[in-house]
């Protein structure tokens, strides 16, 4: 049940094999390349519980949410460990069902803390990653295997995040401020079945899948 995808700057895929408790890495032809993680309980870095997201920064470096373990948990683009940060908690850096990821044009990485309802971003200080803002978010309620949120960021600081279960889409700005959603319950062209990856093109347009409706949507921003 793969999950979350990535490219990284040379062009490798990187996937989250989530029930496979590993990440799998391709080259930009779909060749296998290698994998590593195996089934555990953070005794190790590689030792991951239900990887959901990954993403790839441009000096080469995988983030990936380490669900299960509530935490995330950076390697190089051979599956080396170099860091990783978080821990299970309400408190400032700890996270209930880190899922969504994504990284800003100043590489601060923002992280989907699901089930604190609230989204994280954290700086990088030589690999050390200190929390620097967060804020709450009014949906993620459920707690059901389907209502995991993702996130992208544009290059102007525009977030986006996903309400799967909530039908609709939000939108902040970097320092949290409430922009807009939109969505309702429906198909077609009138609604989400669940709204589940998010991404955005080089125009700024917003692509979502629609995990139940089996479609993708593209919607071009006021």
């Amino acid at each position: 049940q793969p999950w979350g995808i990535a490219v990284g700057p040379d062009g490798s895929v990187y996937v989250a094999d989530t029930w496979n408790h590993r990440i799998q890495k391709f080259d930009p032809q779909g060749k296998f390349l290698k994998m590593w993680g195996y089934f555990g309980q953070a005794e190790t870095p590689d030792a991951i519980w239900g990887p959901r997201d990954v993403v790839v920064d441009e000096k080469g470096r995988v983030f990936v949410t380490d669900t299960g373990n509530k935490r995330v948990v950076v390697f190089d683009e051979e599956g080396n460990s170099i860091t990783q940060f978080g821990s299970a908690g309400l408190e400032a850096g700890q996270f209930d069902e880190p899922v969504g990821l994504a990284l800003d044009a100043d590489g601060q990485v923002y992280v989907a803390d699901t089930w604190n309802q609230r989204l994280q971003v954290f700086r990088d200080e030589d690999n050390n990653f200190i929390q620097v803002r967060s804020w709450d978010i009014a949906a993620w309620y459920g707690q059901s295997l389907d209502n995991k949120p993702f996130i992208v960021v544009s290059g102007d600081g525009n977030v986006f995040v996903n309400d799967p279960e909530g039908y609709r889409i939000l939108q902040f700005k970097a320092d949290g401020t409430f922009v807009r959603t939109w969505g309702d319950p429906g198909s077609g062209m009138q609604g989400f079945g669940m709204p589940a990856g998010v991404a955005l093109d080089e125009a700024g347009r917003l692509w979502v899948t629609d995990a139940i409706n089996n479609a993708v949507m593209r919607f071009t921003l006021p």
